[in-house]
């Protein structure tokens, strides 16, 4: 199978075009000449007729013979053959005879043109009465002097195009092949762009046809250089975390089947579970980052009451909360309707109000605020812990940072899928200082017009 060539289509349908403008010229030039030579041809013919009736005597008798003067009627060269003249008067009395025309029949009509056939040969004729209608002509040529003529105009003019349609080809063949010259430079860059580091293809030099093509590959391999380094990085991380829960649970293990004291064996494997559970929720959250993050459609999305999510994740908090004597309360103002996923928002709620709750001291507070201010709703999630530090604020949303000061045994995984589930909703996760003198997480989301609101198709 020959592979399809641009240069060879570029140069095909070039061609093709060429060879059809070439053979509509030709066909145009030799229309036109024609049209010109056949003018000149009879334009002579009436010349002559000219010429003889202006020597022709003023009255001639009946019968009268006429001697028609000896120089040439028609300025022309020796070679040149001069037209053949049949002369009658009035009477149709044959004044001038031709031995080179056939009998012509003596048609006193008006002025035209015909053809007739001699010996061989075609002959225009021209016939007509002189002005007083004493005279009557008839001047024939033989055509093939306007062949003869039309050959000699024609054939110059075709032999420059026959000589310029085979030359162009070679000159359409190289003026392409060192136009594209740039598309195999192109082509060569790429192959040396190989490279994710490698520079960018589009500079000074690409042509202005090539810039978005260009443009287009190296915003390509940014995505790719991005997402290439993300994913060494996110393998990197996890393999970093799983680590040390896979390395206690090992030796938790070991030291629990090397004791022979029940409570140590014990202690031993109630450590081994707790490894066991960080592990679990680390992969789950692991795997649940990587769903979020590359989600396109939401099955579950549609309109619903952002105070409703917040009112569920508290309920699910109270009991923890409860055992740390921490108060949680809620304050929301109206019209809070949001276009998104009930699950995945659930779990931005959740994951904030988990934080709020393991920073907050004994004895502490953690409040909610739902509310809306022009276009959008937002969710404030406010503890009175120690809040953050200015240098971590930066990096809040990393997978795997975890802020100076962090309790638990928290993965640094919670504000990275918050995060993520914010930008899929088009929002975005805010830090702050809260007015109860801990840390404020929270998020804006675009507003929905009605709880009524229809499913909006890829709003998130």
């Amino acid at each position: 199978m020959i592979r399809p060539s641009l240069n060879r289509r570029l140069v095909l349908r070039l061609l093709a075009g060429i060879v059809l403008v070439w053979c509509a010229a030709v066909g145009w030039l030799g229309w036109r000449s024609l049209h010109e030579v056949d003018e000149i041809f009879d334009q002579t013919l009436v010349r002559t007729a000219a010429s003889v009736f202006a020597v022709m005597p003023e009255d001639i008798a009946r019968g009268g013979a006429v001697r028609l003067p000896d120089k040439p009627l028609l300025d022309s060269d020796d070679t040149a053959q001069r037209p053949a003249i049949v002369l009658r008067d009035a009477y149709g009395e044959l004044l001038v005879e031709s031995t080179e025309l056939p009998w012509l029949r003596f048609d006193p009509g008006d002025a035209h043109f015909h053809s007739v056939a001699h010996d061989g040969r075609r002959w225009r004729v021209f016939q007509r009465w002189d002005a007083q209608h004493r005279y009557w002509i008839q001047v024939g040529a033989p055509l093939d002097e306007r062949d003869e003529l039309l050959r000699k105009l024609l054939a110059p003019a075709l032999l420059a195009l026959l000589a310029l349609l085979v030359l162009v080809p070679p000159i359409v063949f190289a003026g392409l092949r060192s136009g594209l010259k740039p598309l195999r430079q192109l082509a060569r860059g790429l192959s040396a762009g190989a490279d994710p580091g490698a520079a960018s293809l589009t500079d000074a030099r690409v042509p202005i046809e090539l810039a978005p093509f260009t443009e287009a590959i190296d915003k390509l391999v940014d995505r790719l250089r991005l997402s290439l380094e993300h994913e060494r990085r996110f393998t990197a991380d996890a393999a970093h975390e799983l680590r040390h829960p896979l390395a206690a649970l090992r030796l938790e293990l070991d030291l629990a089947g090397r004791g022979d004291d029940v409570r140590a064996r014990t202690r031993h494997l109630q450590r081994a579970q707790e490894a066991l559970d960080r592990m679990q929720r680390l992969v789950a959250q692991l795997l649940l980052l990587a769903r979020v993050e590359k989600l396109a459609e939401l099955d579950d999305a549609g309109p619903l009451r952002l105070v409703s999510v917040a009112e569920a994740a508290l309920r699910d908090a109270s009991e923890r909360a409860a055992a740390r004597s921490i108060e949680l309360s809620l304050d929301h103002d109206g019209n809070d309707f949001v276009l998104g996923s009930r699950s995945l928002l659930d779990i931005l709620v959740q994951n904030l109000l988990d934080n709020a709750l393991r920073h907050a001291p004994e004895h502490g507070q953690v409040n909610v605020r739902v509310g809306g201010r022009d276009e959008q709703v937002s969710l404030e999630v406010n503890d009175n812990g120690a809040g953050f530090a200015a240098d971590d604020i930066a990096r809040l949303g990393e997978r795997f940072h975890r802020p100076e000061g962090s309790v638990g045994e928290g993965s640094g995984l919670g504000l990275s899928i918050a995060q993520a589930i914010a930008r899929l909703h088009h929002g975005q996760l805010s830090f702050g200082r809260s007015a109860l003198g801990g840390a404020q997480v929270g998020f804006s989301l675009p507003r929905a017009a009605t709880s009524a609101a229809p499913h909006v198709p890829g709003y998130v």
